[in-house]
């Protein structure tokens, strides 16, 4: 397929919110305000389990041969098409996708949030959901962010089960990490047996945590920046050689971006500001980065360079 998305008996399994507005690739099942927990789970593609079993191999193409064990290692498959997942130790601790959703019906409720996305990519070795924090604009009132709380994982040993804050831009759907002060994510190794309550003081810091973002983002939208100044920032930021960096096709789209052909490039606050620039990064990396398709620009964007690019970002600028 084109996309990562998981599609399985002709589903893709990915659900959003449609007050929260259609995800960028228009596929997955829209939901309701309100909906419940179980909803979300089937329209999700989620109700499957991971099961695991004993790696066994044979020792000839005789079919009466016997099979050998491979030590200490198991497979990981889904319960539903018994679809290969991934080969992992015997000790891995499996996170299973229904108990992504189960913790916003025990946790995330809690503290007034709602469900936003949730799916499955790479036929299920990855997933994950999002519920919103709140909405704030701290440039303009047309330049809204909306701060979300991320819980991801893997079947494949690719990911530790990770509770993140994360924010996307409306006018154009750039994500950001809240990548500033303590406790901004809470990461979970496949060794340990995951625990909703080991979350509950980080969830507590919830809206708090957004709030300081949001002041944050304030700051940036107050900083003017010059071109020449954005230039020599963005060149810090890419890192490497200044000249081979200014000559570089992903330099010369980030100060296109900045100056004037990103989304939302020419608000007030947002023109010409250190926040301008965050936008410029946070969009290169969402949209327009090389990669094999736009699905495997997303994940990077999450979870691999593009995520460290725009946390780098973050951290250049707000040290101006």
């Amino acid at each position: 397929m084109s996309h990562e998305l998981t599609e399985t008996n002709g589903q893709i399994e990915f659900a959003y919110l449609e007050s929260d507005g259609a995800p960028w690739h228009g596929l997955g099942q829209g939901m309701a305000d309100g909906a419940p927990l179980d909803a979300w789970k089937k329209a999700a593609g989620m109700e499957w389990a991971i099961r695991r079993a004993k790696v066994r191999y044979p020792t000839s193409f005789d079919p009466s041969a016997p099979m050998l064990e491979v030590p200490d290692s198991h497979v990981l498959f889904r319960s539903d098409t018994h679809a290969p997942l991934g080969v992992v130790s015997d000790k891995y601790k499996v996170v299973q996708p229904g108990d992504v959703l189960e913790f916003f019906r025990d946790i995330a409720h809690e503290g007034g949030l709602e469900l936003s996305a949730a799916g499955t990519i790479y036929g299920g070795k990855r997933f994950w959901a999002t519920a919103k924090i709140g909405e704030a604009s701290p440039a303009s009132l047309r330049d809204k962010i909306g701060g979300y709380l991320l819980l991801s994982t893997s079947a494949d040993g690719s990911l530790a089960t990770e509770v993140r804050r994360t924010t996307v831009r409306v006018v154009c759907r750039n994500t950001l990490a809240m990548a500033r002060g303590e406790a901004t994510s809470l990461r979970i190794t496949h060794r340990t047996k995951w625990d909703p309550t080991s979350v509950k003081a980080f969830m507590g810091l919830n809206r708090a945590a957004f709030d300081a973002f949001i002041h944050d983002l304030e700051t940036l939208a107050n900083k003017d920046l010059k071109v020449d100044h954005a230039e020599e920032l963005a060149v810090q930021i890419m890192g490497g050689d200044n000249d081979k960096v200014r000559a570089s096709a992903g330099f010369v789209k980030v100060m296109d971006l900045f100056t004037k052909a990103g989304l939302g490039a020419k608000e007030d606050g947002v023109y010409g500001t250190a926040w301008g620039l965050t936008n410029a990064f946070t969009e290169y990396a969402d949209h327009h980065v090389r990669a094999r398709s736009a699905e495997n620009r997303m994940v990077s964007s999450q979870w691999g360079p593009g995520a460290q690019l725009k946390a780098k970002a973050l951290e250049v600028l707000m040290a101006v």
